[in-house]
């Protein structure tokens, strides 16, 4: 609690926020944060009930390269991403990228929407349909606009075009994007059965039964065709994120409306990533295979014609036997030539190889060096990378359009092609050579052959290009093996750890647990603020505790709110606790006047003064009940009602106020012809007469001092009934002739501010012995109830003063609610 401090005359005075009001206010209007919780929860569940509901679906996938066991050193044919981080972040842009997504939609066909009307929305229920739509992509189908099918039994259903109001609808050719208009009037409804193939202007193509789902007769459904752009913009939101830091897994998930299609889409996405990413890890080997397909094609057709020769030969010159010498020239003659083949064969593909890395830009049909017998580890290191990096950015330039994401890789290839060259002209260099050393050998062999005899030397040469030809054969016959058991045995790097599921996942949103707490937390929370704030702005005396804190004068007696209809209360109810409160007030008086250092004599006239700081607080109300109270204990009392500007008490006597004080003042009456007889024993009343042109001058005079020394003479009891001492200044012209003044505090209404006057007036001596009335209190209205401050005052309510206090009629529920929700 915050407090702040200062003094005023003798007391010390205290302003600060009422939090004991504070939660007994929150306790009285229990009721109120009741209804607002109620309100709020049913908001709630309102919001729950028709927000559309959106589920999220994931699936966990790992990019680890998995190695060939049937890889070599010699067939560089395996194809990977990079590194493990290369490999992660060009997954992540494939499966972001537009043309991997619309290969996906295009697959699972994602832009057919089967909706049904439920109870707040059209609702995709995609598989659950029992039906299912084949389309002709090369014709025009309607976009954006519902086609309303109506089953009429379980094998038959109507067709129609839904527009709303719209004139013309558009339509798209799934082929090539292309679209047009369409006129609605041209459109008709028409009976169609399933498995019939359908020809209207919007829909081309085929509804067939999907497996044992069967619609009903009745039953309507929607087919809705959206567009390619759309479904692929609304999939490339995918979320991508690394499971663990560090490590090669990735989770995907989607958002979206029915939890099948997110199922179907997420493990459809994967399927196309893996068949590319195999188809790219694959290519080095089939560009392998088809350069040796095209080198077998050669040697086959030399292969058969020089077999042919060779028996032929045989069969014509009847020659089976040949010399052991020229036999020994022959197998030296045929080793030499398969060198000599093989190093032409190697200078050829590095020719063929240094034309590609000079004429051309694209590397990714390249053949493996293995395939020519190059076993140099450079080139086999530098050809394998320049063809990965080629099929790389190729699929990246497939994927996005901005060149900045495969520039780095035109940088590395550049570079690698640079090294290449150079290895190229090294390994030409010593294969030359090495040709070289073979021809002049050859040349030697050749002399010694040509001393043979003509016939065997033509046989000889016939079948050593056999054999030549059929080395090379075998030779090609083993690397297309090779290559074909390498790329067999190939695996996709990605694997599916956990594929996507239905499994009745729960919506995202709305988040309905959250939703019904922050309704309760803000059914609570609102008029919990407003409460605050109202007891924080509020200006209102609501108990003694408040007169307490704001004043130093004692707090002489509360009155409860009276439900007699007059202002008797004393008389009307006299065993009342309004009642009892004005017989408590009365004996406080004699306490206080006691403890004040007067004498108290039971001889001598007591005069008490009744103010209040503004009207309607009930002095007048409080004067006569005082009065009242006096005369019931043998006192002879007199009221008098000095509030010359508003004068109120001589109605409830059922007297008139033609005249009374002001009369006596002007001097145009005699004190007895002023005092009248109220009606009950020991009480008599002297009202304030007709309004005067200046009360105060005549509160002033000497007639004044006049009229209350004789009232003293003859009565034991003077009550004055004044005006409000926050409003004129008649009633502090009155203090010098009391014994003591109660200023009237209303419960409920009475402003806090207006206690700093009475504050201020006895700072500065102006008021003599005074003391505070709460009046009106209730003890079940406002927060005042429970406090038990002052000298005395009524007995309490409630079950405390049954038997004591007669029962008074208080309003209906009804009428007390209505009261309650104005205040």
């Amino acid at each position: 609690m915050l407090d702040s401090n200062f003094e005023i005359g003798s007391g010390k005075i205290q302003t600060s926020f009422d939090t004991k009001g504070f939660l007994l206010r929150l306790v009285n209007y229990w009721y109120i944060i009741v209804l607002c919780l109620i309100l709020a929860l049913g908001v709630a569940y309102y919001i729950n009930l028709r927000t559309q509901r959106l589920y999220r679906l994931d699936t966990l996938i790992s990019v680890k390269e998995e190695t060939n066991p049937f890889f070599t050193s010699s067939m560089s044919l395996t194809f990977n991403y990079g590194g493990a981080s290369d490999k992660v972040e060009t997954v992540r842009t494939i499966l972001k990228s537009r043309s991997h997504n619309e290969n996906v939609v295009r697959l699972t066909q994602t832009y057919i929407h089967y909706m049904k009307q439920g109870r707040f929305r059209m609702e995709d229920i995609h598989n659950k349909a029992p039906f299912i739509v084949s389309i002709d992509e090369s014709d025009f189908q309607v976009l954006g606009t519902p086609v309303k099918l109506t089953f009429v039994s379980e094998s038959e259903y109507t067709l129609s075009l839904d527009p709303g109001e719209n004139k013309v609808v558009n339509l798209t050719r799934y082929v090539d994007g292309s679209t047009e208009k369409l006129s609605t009037s041209k459109v008709t409804s028409k009976k169609y059965v399933l498995g019939q193939e359908i020809s209207e202007p919007y829909f081309h193509g085929v509804i067939a039964k999907r497996g044992n789902l069967k619609g009903g007769k009745g039953q309507v459904y929607y087919i809705r065709f959206n567009s390619i752009n759309s479904e692929v913009n609304k999939f490339r939101k995918i979320n991508i994120d690394i499971e663990v830091k560090g490590a090669s897994m990735l989770r995907l998930n989607l958002v979206g409306t029915n939890r099948d299609i997110l199922a179907d889409y997420l493990n459809a996405t994967i399927q196309v990533l893996k068949k590319d990413q195999l188809d790219q890890k694959n290519q080095f080997a089939t560009n392998t295979l088809n350069f040796i397909e095209e080198q077998l094609e050669g040697v086959t057709d030399s292969l058969k014609r020089n077999e042919k020769q060779l028996r032929d030969f045989r069969q014509n010159k009847q020659i089976f036997d040949l010399s052991s010498k020229g036999s020994a020239i022959n197998d030296e003659m045929r080793g030499l030539q398969i060198e000599e083949n093989s190093v032409t064969s190697r200078i050829a593909y590095l020719n063929l190889l240094r034309d590609y890395l000079v004429n051309k830009s694209d590397y990714a049909s390249l053949p493996a060096p293995g395939s020519s017998g190059i076993e140099d580890p450079n080139i086999l290191m530098n050809v394998g990378k320049i063809v990965e990096l080629s099929v790389q950015r190729d699929k990246i330039k497939s994927n996005v359009k901005n060149p900045i994401y495969y520039t780095k890789i035109d940088e590395q290839i550049s570079a690698l092609k640079s090294v290449l060259i150079e290895n190229i002209k090294t390994a030409k260099e010593k294969l030359q050579f090495d040709l070289a050393t073979l021809e002049s050998r050859l040349q030697r062999a050749k002399f010694e052959f040509n001393k043979l005899p003509l016939e065997e030397q033509q046989l000889y040469n016939i079948q050593r290009k056999y054999e030549l030809s059929k080395a090379s054969y075998d030779m090609l016959l083993v690397k297309q093996n090779e290559a074909r058991l390498v790329r067999a045995a190939n695996v996709s790097d990605i694997k599916v750890i956990d594929p996507a599921q239905n499994l009745s996942q729960g919506p995202l949103t709305p988040n309905s647990s959250k939703n019904y707490f922050m309704a309760s937390l803000a059914g609570v929370l609102v008029p919990f603020i407003i409460i605050f704030i109202l007891t924080l702005l509020d200006t209102k005396i609501h108990g003694a505790q408040d007169i307490e804190r704001l004043t130093s004068l004692p707090v002489l007696g509360m009155v409860g709110h009276s439900y007699v209809k007059s202002n008797l209360a004393v008389f009307e109810k006299s065993k009342s606790a309004v009642s009892e409160s004005f017989r408590a007030i009365r004996s406080s008086l004699q306490y206080f006047m006691r403890s004040s250092k007067q004498e108290v004599d039971d001889n001598k006239c007591q005069t008490v003064l009744i103010t209040s700081s503004v009207s309607g607080e009930g002095k007048t109300f409080f004067s006569i009940n005082l009065a009242s109270v006096f005369s019931l204990g043998n006192k002879k009392t007199v009221l008098v009602g000095l509030d010359l500007r508003k004068p109120k008490i001589f109605g409830d006597f059922n007297l008139n106020n033609d005249v009374g004080v002001v009369n006596y003042l002007i001097g145009q009456k005699e004190l007895d012809e002023v005092i009248e007889y109220s009606g009950f024993e020991n009480l008599d009343v002297i009202t304030s007469g007709p309004l005067p042109p200046n009360p105060s001058e005549l509160l002033i005079s000497d007639k004044m001092t006049q009229m209350v020394n004789e009232l003293k003479k003859r009565y034991d009891i003077i009550v004055l009934d004044t005006a409000p001492m926050g409003l004129v200044a008649d009633s502090l012209e009155l203090i010098k002739y009391v014994d003591v003044t109660l200023y009237m505090v209303r419960h409920n209404y009475s402003k806090k501010e207006m206690l700093t006057l009475i504050n201020d007036k006895r700072k500065k001596g102006e008021l003599g012995p005074t003391g505070v009335i709460l009046n009106d209190f209730g003890s079940k209205s406002g927060y005042g109830y429970g406090y038990g401050y002052g000298y005395g005052y009524g007995y309490g309510y409630g079950n405390y003063g049954n038997g004591y206090h007669e029962r008074e009629k208080r309003d209906s529920i009804f009428k007390r609610l209505i009261s309650r929700f104005k205040s």
